[in-house]
């Protein structure tokens, strides 16, 4: 694994790209553009599709969202799977999928193997 940030990890598994963040992030706005500008270095313009896994996430404010779903911030990734750990996240992640729409496809997981089924077809 390679560290990105104080809060996420980066590494690339079978042709995803995996962010792993650690435990109890509380993510804001200057947060997820470090979480970019870190994913744009390690990835050096190569376009990936993503697995990214929340566990860690405890929470992220409304300007984080709205950013991380934005063009700029999805820029080089092809798909991205979101790994939760309860059916609660899974639900609150799909509501925030349906209100933060991305340029790209995305689907929130429980399990690691049916999300890196899912992005295998994009690598």
């Amino acid at each position: 694994m390679q560290p990105a940030t104080p809060y996420l990890q980066l590494y690339i598994k079978n042709g995803i790209l995996v962010g792993h963040y650690r435990e109890k992030v509380h993510i804001n706005l200057a947060m997820a553009h470090d979480i970019v500008s870190s994913r744009l270095a390690f990835t050096k313009g190569k376009a990936y599709p993503t697995m990214i896994i929340g566990h860690g996430i405890v929470s992220m404010d409304k300007p984080a969202r709205e950013y991380l779903s934005s063009a700029p911030a999805t820029e080089g990734l092809i798909a991205t799977a979101i790994v939760v750990d309860s059916e609660f996240h899974r639900i609150v992640g799909n509501f925030f999928i349906s209100v933060n729409r991305t340029p790209m496809p995305v689907r929130i997981f429980r399990d690691v193997t049916r999300a890196e089924k899912w992005l295998q077809k994009f690598v």
